[in-house]
């Protein structure tokens, strides 16, 4: 029997490990990057389409922002940088990366709630997997 979970139970520790993951990198950036607050230049919608027909609307945008009293512009996909919705003269706060400020990030914990609920459940199942069908029942010695 317990082979039988053994797939499920892989699965749920490579979940667990994806969000320690994302969790562990939005808060490194978070503690270890630098602050700015960008204003949003420029923007402009297209819709990305992918190979299996799925439609997604994007936005692309332009930056400016200061670094050590440097001026500094980004462009690009939005959402490259966390960036789903913006308007033109939008202030928004990012973490830059000090060995290279055109390396921007919101660090914005989107759906972390959502996060918090599947490392509990992938977390849980994990432990009670290897404590039900291999640790339980061992004596110590």
């Amino acid at each position: 029997m317990r082979f039988i979970l053994m797939p499920f139970a892989l699965i749920a520790a490579a979940l667990f490990a994806m969000g320690l993951h994302i969790t562990g990198t939005t808060l490194y950036h978070q503690a270890a990057w630098g602050q700015t607050v960008a204003t949003v230049t420029d923007v402009s919608p297209f819709t990305e389409m992918h190979k299996n027909g799925l439609a997604i609307e994007r936005i692309n945008v332009a930056l400016a922002y200061v670094v050590d009293d440097v001026p500094m512009t980004w462009s690009g996909k939005g959402n490259l940088v966390g960036l789903h919705e913006a308007s033109i003269g939008d202030k928004v706060k990012f973490y830059y990366d000090p060995g290279d400020p055109s390396t921007l990030d919101t660090a914005g914990m989107k759906g972390w709630r959502g996060m918090l609920l599947i490392l509990a459940g992938t977390g849980g199942f994990t432990v009670f997997y290897v404590w039900f069908f291999w640790l339980r029942g061992r004596s110590v010695r």
